[in-house]
């Protein structure tokens, strides 16, 4: 079994326990559900540098990067740098991330935010409206193809644009 195989079964535990802490009629009452959200599609169609800059605390491979980065530090530096949005991993197991970094940078700037992480629910996509992102990652190698128009219109009917992540 390869890195992303076991990710991906660890994601499936950590999603069926989630949902059945917070459904998601809790999460579609949250105050950030309705927010109007902050195109990343547009902004880099607008930007001279069409960077996304990312805010990553660890990796499989890497080990620890920096696992003491201050999310809301790191948010306003990219937003006064002109980046023209901002990738935050909100995976704990793998990469040290949480929703509460997605909060937290949304919070801290007016950046399109982009919630890292390796989606295979609807739910996730729901989270991710409800702390704030403004687009999804899906991962191509993780899903069908049925699964990525799912996805992706589900996110839509959301206002939030979708970041797919193909390699090859």
């Amino acid at each position: 079994m390869n890195i992303l195989d076991k990710i991906v079964r660890d994601k499936r535990l950590e999603v069926d326990l989630r949902k059945s802490i917070i459904p998601t009629s809790q999460l579609e009452a949250s105050v950030l559900f309705n927010r109007k959200t902050v195109s990343l599609a547009t902004k880099l169609r607008n930007s001279n540098s069409g960077i996304i800059a990312e805010h990553k605390r660890r990796s499989p491979s890497k080990s620890i990067i920096n696992n003491n980065l201050n999310v809301q530090d790191v948010a306003l530096g990219y937003e006064k740098a002109g980046v023209c949005g901002i990738s935050v991993l909100s995976d704990g197991k793998y990469f040290g991330g949480s929703l509460d970094d997605v909060l937290v940078a949304r919070a801290a700037c007016d950046l399109p935010i982009l919630r890292k992480e390796f989606i295979i629910d609807d739910y996730q996509i729901l989270e991710a409206k409800a702390y704030g992102a403004d687009v999804i990652l899906l991962i191509a190698a993780i899903l069908s193809k049925a699964e990525i128009k799912q996805f992706s219109e589900l996110a839509k009917s959301l206002t939030l644009d979708v970041l797919l992540e193909v390699h090859n």
